[in-house]
C-alpha cells in the first residue's frame, strides 16, 4: 500500500483537519457492555467527529443522549475517513440474530410468524436497503464512497467465524483480510487470526480503561453486594435456588443485596427474574435487605459496581468493571466470561456453581486484599488504555495525512480480496457440485444393484461363468483322456 507523504510536508489545514469516524457497535439496544464500548472509545477520539451507528437505527436518547443511525445508508451516501467497530463478539453474529436482540419483542414475534420472503423484506428495511454481510463488520468494498476508508476492529471476538457455514465463513474472512487494524480480546480469536495469517493485537477488553477515564477508590467497607444474572442462567438455576443461596451465604450476611441488570434488551437480563428471586428471598428471610437497582444509564451502573463490597454476576462486562476498580468479583458458570477470566483475570473466582457461591465470595474478598491481585487489575486497565491511545493516534494521524492514492490502494486491496473470495467460492461450488454428482451416481448404482432385474442378470452372469468354467474343465479333461489313449 503506498505510503502517505510526511505530515510535515502538508499544510496546517490538512494536518489539523478533524477526521470523520463512523463508529459501529451493538449500542442500538440496552446492553451495558456495548454501550460502554462506545462511551469509552469516544474518549480516545476527541480530535475526530464521531458518528455513532449500528446495523439498525434506534432512539437511544434515554441511555446515550443521542439517536443512533443505521450505518448502511450513511456508508452509501457520505464519505468517512475511518470506520471503527468498537468491540464485542462480532464474528459469529449474523443479521437475524442481531435483529432478534435489537427489535422490540412484539416486532420480532411478527417477524417469526412471517414468510421467508417477508422476513427478508423486513431485514432489508431495517438496515436501510443496503447489503449487509456482517451486522458489525461493514463490508466497505460494497460502498464506493467508503471502499478506501481506514477500518478498525477493536476489542472484538472473531473466533465464532470458524463455526459459520463455508459460504458465509469465506465472506467473513474476506472482511477480516480487508481491515486496516485489528485488536482482539480473547485468545481463541487470536489463535484463529494466526491460523489465517492476519496481523492483529491481543489486548484486554477496552472497557478495562474506564477506571483511568473515571478514577475512583474502592470502598472495602461498603455494605452493598451487587448481583447480576442473565435470564437464561437464572431460569436454569431456578429462582428459588438462587434466593436460597443468597440467604444462606455467610459472607453476604449484614450486606444489602442489590440486583442490577447488565442489559434489558431481548435475550439479556430481566426485571421479572430479579423480582422473582427477591420475593423468594424475602419469604425465606423477612428481614433481609434485598432489592433491585432500576438505573439504566451505563455510568450509573458503573458507579453502583465500583462502590460495592462484592460483585456477583454472569456478564463479562460486569466482571470487567469490578476488575477495573479492584472490587472483589465472582462469576457464575458461563462460557464467555470463563474463557476471558482464564487469560486475563484468574485471581478472582469464575466458572462458579451455585453450590460453590459462598466459598467463592470468601475467596474473592480475601484475594482483594492481596497487593499483587490489585496490581494485576491495574495492569489490565493500563494495557487497554495504552492500546486505545496508540490506536487512536495512529488511525487519526493516518486519516489526516492520507491521500486519494492511499484510499484507492485500500479500495483495490479490498476488491482483490473480494475477487479472490469469489474465485475460491466458485472453486468450492465446483467441488461441491462434483461431489453431489458423484454421490448421486453412487446412489443410482446402488439402486440398480438392489433391483430384481439386476439380481437376475447378476445371477445369470454367475451361472454363465460357472457353465463356461465347467466346459473348460471338461475340454481339458477330454484332451487329457485322448492323449492317454494314444500312448
Amino acid at each position: 500500500m503506498p505510503q502517505s507523504p510526511d505530515p510535515g510536508e502538508r499544510t496546517t489545514a490538512e494536518t489539523s483537519r478533524r477526521p470523520r469516524v463512523l463508529a459501529v457497535g451493538a449500542y442500538e439496544r440496552d446492553n451495558f457492555g456495548d454501550l460502554l464500548f462506545l462511551l469509552v472509545t469516544e474518549r480516545y477520539l476527541t480530535d475526530a467527529d464521531v458518528v455513532a451507528t449500528a446495523p439498525f437505527s434506534a432512539d437511544m436518547t434515554e441511555l446515550l443522549d443521542r439517536e443512533v443511525a443505521a450505518y448502511g445508508p450513511l456508508l452509501r451516501d457520505e464519505p468517512f475517513d475511518v470506520v471503527w467497530t468498537v468491540g464485542g463478539q462480532v464474528g459469529g453474529t449474523d443479521l437475524r440474530s442481531a435483529f432478534r436482540m435489537s427489535a422490540p419483542p412484539e416486532t420480532y414475534r411478527v417477524f417469526q410468524r412471517s414468510s421467508a420472503e417477508e422476513q427478508a423484506r423486513m431485514l432489508r428495511e431495517a438496515v436501510g436497503d443496503v447489503p449487509v454481510v456482517s451486522p458489525y463488520i461493514p463490508s466497505l468494498a460494497q460502498f464506493p464512497k467508503n471502499a478506501g476508508a481506514i477500518s478498525v476492529l477493536n476489542s472484538v471476538g472473531v473466533s465464532g467465524i470458524r463455526g459459520a457455514k463455508p459460504s458465509r465463513r469465506e465472506k467473513l474472512v474476506a472482511l477480516l483480510r480487508g481491515q486496516t487494524f485489528i485488536s482482539v480480546r480473547d485468545k481463541e480469536s487470536s489463535d484463529y487470526l494466526n491460523e489465517l495469517g492476519i496481523e492483529h493485537r491481543l489486548v484486554p477488553d477496552a472497557v478495562h480503561a474506564i477506571s483511568l477515564l473515571r478514577p475512583a477508590e474502592r470502598n472495602p467497607r461498603s455494605d452493598v453486594a451487587i448481583v447480576q444474572g442473565s435470564r437464561a442462567i437464572f431460569g436454569k438455576l431456578g429462582h428459588a435456588n438462587v434466593a436460597a443461596k443468597l440467604v444462606e451465604s455467610e459472607h453476604l450476611k449484614g450486606l444489602r443485596i442489590r440486583f442490577l441488570l447488565a442489559g434489558a434488551a431481548s435475550g439479556h437480563d430481566s426485571f421479572e427474574d430479579c423480582q422473582a428471586i427477591v420475593d423468594h428471598a424475602r419469604r425465606l428471610s423477612p428481614t433481609i435487605d434485598i432489592g433491585i437497582i432500576t438505573d439504566r444509564r451505563p455510568y450509573d451502573l458503573v458507579d453502583h459496581m465500583r462502590q460495592a463490597r462484592v460483585v456477583i454476576g454472569t456478564s463479562l462486562h460486569v466482571r470487567i468493571i469490578a476488575c477495573s476498580y479492584g472490587v472483589p468479583r465472582v462469576t457464575l458458570s458461563r462460557t464467555k466470561p470463563t474463557r476471558y477470566a482464564r487469560v486475563w483475570d484468574p485471581d478472582m473466582p469464575f466458572d462458579v456453581s451455585l453450590d460453590e457461591l459462598d466459598s467463592a465470595i470468601g475467596r474473592a474478598l480475601a484475594n482483594a486484599e492481596r497487593p499483587e491481585v490489585l496490581k494485576r487489575s491495574q495492569e489490565l486497565s493500563r494495557l487497554a488504555h495504552e492500546n486505545l491511545t496508540d490506536l487512536a493516534d495512529r488511525v487519526l494521524t493516518m486519516a489526516r495525512t492520507q491521500t486519494d492514492a492511499d484510499r484507492q490502494a485500500r479500495a483495490e486491496l479490498r476488491r482483490q480480496v473480494h475477487t479472490a473470495m469469489l474465485a475460491e467460492r466458485a472453486r468450492q461450488e465446483d467441488i461441491q457440485r462434483l461431489e453431489r454428482e458423484l454421490e448421486q451416481a453412487r446412489k443410482e448404482l446402488a439402486a440398480i444393484r438392489s433391483s430384481r432385474g439386476y439380481r437376475l442378470l447378476a445371477r445369470g452372469a454367475r451361472v454363465s461363468r460357472a457353465i463356461r468354467r465347467s466346459l473348460a474343465r471338461a475340454k481339458r479333461a477330454s484332451r487329457g483322456s485322448t492323449a492317454d489313449s494314444g500312448r
